[in-house]
This record gives C-alpha cells, structure tokens and sequence, in this order.
C-alpha cells in the first residue's frame, strides 16, 4: 500500500475540518449557496455556475487543482441523500487549512485536477425528495436528459473529460455486508454498462480503484463495506459513463447501528475521497484486481428496525408461531423542518435468516393488535392519561378531526380522526401497533413500530402519527 498520508491520523483529525454549518441529517440549498460563496473567494477553487434546476436554483461546479488526471465528483443528484454533500463541504475546508499535510495537498493539486458538484439536485434537496421539481429522478435521466439537472452532469461530463468519477449517493438501512449481521456503512459499485455484466478497460480501472478504497478505509469498519448489486440500468449515469470510457465509482453511505444522524458515515465518505486521491496519484490501485474487488461482500436486504421472534398469535382458533419485522420509514415534514417516523409490519412469518437492529426474542408472549380508544377527545390528553391508556393496550385515540393540524405526534400514542372506523390488523404494511401479552398480562407495546416495555415511561417511542 502506497501512502502519502497517515490514514490513520487523518481520520482521527477529521472534526478539524467538519463543516459546523450544514448537518449531514438535512442539507438545504441556501446552506450550499451560501457556503459557495466563501469558496468564491479562495484562490484555491474556481468556482463556476453549471446551471440551474427547474425552479432556478443555481447548480455550482468547483474545479481544484491543475494535474493531467481529471475526477469528476459529484453528490445529491437525489435530494434526500445528503450525506456526502457534508462530506465534500469538509473536504473543501481540507483543502483550504495549511498544517502538517501540506505535502498532500500540493500533491493533489500537481496531479489531479478535481471538479465537484456538490448538490445535484437543489430543488429535491429542498423538500427532502428523492426526485426533482417534475418528480423525475435525474439518475434515471442519463439516455434522454428531460431535466436540466441531467443536462448539467452530461455537459461536465462531456467538457471536462474525466478519467475517474464518482458518483455519491446515501443507501437506506436495511442492507447488510454479506448475509450477517453486520449492517452496509459503505458500499460502492463499478457500474456494469451492459446486461451482460461485462467488463470494459475503464470498468476494470473503477474495481480495481473500489477494491484499493476498501483496503485503506475497511479497518475502520471491519467487515462492514459492501458492494452495491451490479443490475445494469442504462438511464443511470454510472453505467452511461462507464459505456463512454468513463471510470465511474458509486459509493453510497449507509448506516452503522448507533450513527442514526449519519455523522460517523459522513467521515467515512471523507476518508473514502481521501484514500481515492492517495490511490490514484500513486497509482496503488493498479496492483488491485477484479478478484479483489469481487471479495467484497454483496449487500444484502437483511435487516429490519425491529425485528420480534418467535410471538404467539391465533386465527380461526388455531395458535401460529411467527416473527415480525417492522420498518421505520424516515418522514420530513417542511411546515416545521423535523423529521417523523411512519412504522409499518414489512414482514411476518419465518425470519430465521433476517436480523433486526432491535431484537427481541418472545418466545413466551402472545401478540395481538394495538386497541384504538374510541371515546373522541377534543385535544391530546397529558401525558400521564396517555401512558394509562398504553399500559391498558391502546396504542392509538379518537381525535377530534378539527384539531388535527398534524402529519405526526409527539408524544408516544397514534392519532385517529373520529369520524374514521379504523380496525388494527396484523398484517404486511398495516402500520404496526402492537400489544404483546405474557399469561394475559401485558408486558409491552408497539406504538408506530417502536417498542416499549409498559411498566417504563416509553421514552423510546420518537412519535406516533395521524392514521387515516
């Protein structure tokens, strides 16, 4: 392994350069535009207006360096994936600081000449969506190129004539590294550009450069990098550019347990930039392989939130054992700016294989649906009533509907709109509320696929959410 850099430093010097002004959580464009604006007046970068979305927010490109081998980079073409936006906004303020990697950077500079665009897709990233203004997801777009934002990435593409890019995303947190229990941090693709799977010069340049990246960062994460499904889709612009001779990288951020704000994978991206770099200024990714590459574990969809085995249940008067996974789907909501949670039952049955980043094993309990508490209140009750009304099973209410000005709750307990007949199920995709009985004795609670035992305030119910 050839190193300009200790590694290992680095990483541990990393909250030196994190950007205090953006969260990796939810990245708005007036936080981009306004930190371009400091970049304007560095010497360091030339900034430049690439183009604009539908509703005319500017997309910016930033050019460093003045080598021979060009990188194109670039991050949010889905505007709900904001992870490596914050990443690439530390690795600006890398750049720019002067201590003990000097040597590092003009090294960078003499070598490579980068060209970022971070954020893609302001007009996504501004409502938190995955797709554009027209609902179009621009990943989708590299053959036609209806949306401007396409257009962007195709000019740069075309103009700057990249031998390397990268193409970052953030992957949702149910993927695993191989078939265990270890949950996908990172994963990256060398795109295929074909239905064939096969492998083109510039293709065999883009494993080669994962399998080097993965050497130098996976010790951080051991046993936690994984390779994202190589499914040729020819609208996606990896395997476009790869066709075009094109050495393209998708890294996508995942999920470590216990990082749910994403701040330990935003780092994980620096150091996966940095290792690239090192990578190919000193050519170690030439002495990588394919096989090296094919080593790396395949993601795998193995994880639920919340996964509870081996519950008792009846139908029809006959007793079933079965194991549920619940999911969590993350919400925003613009009105307020906060993020919610909608938990829903994603799986029932046999699970043996899956794995949960909750677990609990029942083996003993009984599992029937959460009670709605028909009596209608004018307002959310205290806090005190709604805890008496958990311990009793009932995981929602009756609200009056007129004072439902709401998407979710904060407090632990689902809403239900009076006029609203509403028959908790356990079933795929009914949201899951749950009550789970010892010897007829309720033990615990499932209030918007989160888990709580009765007998404790359920502080670890985030919110419940209006069921209509």
């Amino acid at each position: 392994m050839k190193k300009l850099i200790d590694f290992d430093k680095i990483f541990n010097h990393h909250d030196k350069y994190k950007e205090k002004e953006i969260n990796q959580e939810r990245i708005t464009y007036k936080e981009v535009h306004n930190l371009i604006q400091r970049y304007k007046k560095s010497n360091l970068f030339n900034v430049e207006k690439a183009g604009e979305s539908i509703e005319m927010k500017e997309i910016y490109s930033l050019t460093i360096g003045n080598g021979s081998r060009k990188i194109l980079v670039w991050s949010q073409m889905h505007g709900d994936e904001p992870t490596a936006t914050a990443a690439l906004f530390d690795l600006f303020n890398f750049f720019c600081d002067k201590d003990e990697y000097d040597f590092f950077r003009k090294e960078i500079l003499r070598n490579l000449q980068i060209l970022f665009i971070p954020m893609l897709n302001p007009d996504g990233a501004e409502k938190h969506n995955r797709e554009n203004k027209i609902s179009l997801d621009i990943n989708r777009d590299s053959l036609k190129r209806v949306s401007p934002e396409a257009k962007v990435l195709w000019k740069a593409a075309l103009t700057f004539n990249p031998e390397f890019a990268f193409n970052l995303h953030d992957q949702n947190c149910y993927y695993t590294a191989g078939r265990i229990k270890k949950t996908s941090a990172i994963s990256m693709l060398a795109p295929p550009y074909n239905y064939n799977n096969s492998i083109n010069p510039a293709r065999t340049k883009s494993m080669q450069l994962i399998a080097s990246i993965n050497k130098n960062i996976s010790r951080y994460i051991p046993g936690q990098i994984a390779r994202y499904k190589d499914d040729h889709e020819p609208r996606s612009f990896g395997d476009a550019f790869i066709g075009n001779g094109i050495s393209s990288l998708l890294i996508e951020s995942g999920f470590i347990i216990g990082d749910n704000k994403k701040e330990v994978i935003r780092k994980l991206n620096f150091m996966a930039l940095i290792s690239a770099f090192n990578s190919i200024i000193t050519a170690d990714y030439e002495q990588m392989n394919e096989n090296e590459y094919y080593s790396i574990p395949e993601n795998e969809t193995l994880l639920f939130d919340l996964l509870l085995r081996n519950l008792h249940t009846s139908a029809n008067g006959k007793d079933f054992k079965i194991d549920l996974g619940i999911n969590r789907e993350k919400k925003y909501q613009k009105e307020t700016g906060t993020f919610f949670y909608k938990g829903k039952i994603a799986a029932i049955g046999d699970l043996e294989n899956y794995f949960g980043i909750e677990e609990h094993n029942l083996s003993s309990h009984t599992v029937k649906p959460g009670s709605v508490f028909n009596c209608e209140y004018k307002s959310l009750p205290s806090a005190n009533e709604i805890i008496n009304l958990l311990k009793n099973g009932y995981c929602s209410l009756k609200l009056d509907p007129f004072s439902i000005t709401f998407l979710f709750v904060e407090r632990p307990i689902n809403v239900v709109p009076s006029y609203i007949k509403y028959e908790p199920l356990i079933t795929v995709d009914e949201f899951a509320n749950l009550s789970i009985f010892h010897h007829n004795e309720i033990k615990f609670i499932v209030v918007n696929g989160f888990f709580s035992p009765v007998e404790n305030y359920p502080n670890s119910i985030l919110n419940g959410v209006v069921i209509s």
